[in-house]
């Protein structure tokens, strides 16, 4: 999957985050659906440093979370 472009991956993702929200929020949830947010942002992170060869992830994660918000990947909250 590191041949697709970050775009076809939201696009991909996001019919499926809205339904998950659709289906899973409550007054109650917000908690575990931030987690899934989080999860969601990390395995996009690792992703993304898989793909640009890079040894340390967690130093791609300001710029992924960048490019996130910039493609209009959903969020769960």
């Amino acid at each position: 999957m590191r041949w697709k472009s970050f775009e076809e991956h939201v696009e991909w993702l996001n019919p499926k985050i809205q339904g998950w929200r659709n289906y899973y929020y409550t007054n109650y949830s917000q908690k575990r659906l931030a987690k899934l947010d989080w999860y969601i942002l990390q395995r996009f992170t690792r992703w993304y440093a898989k793909k640009r060869q890079r040894r340390r992830w967690m130093s791609s994660f300001p710029e992924v979370k960048y490019m996130a918000n910039k493609c209009g990947l959903k969020t769960l909250l």
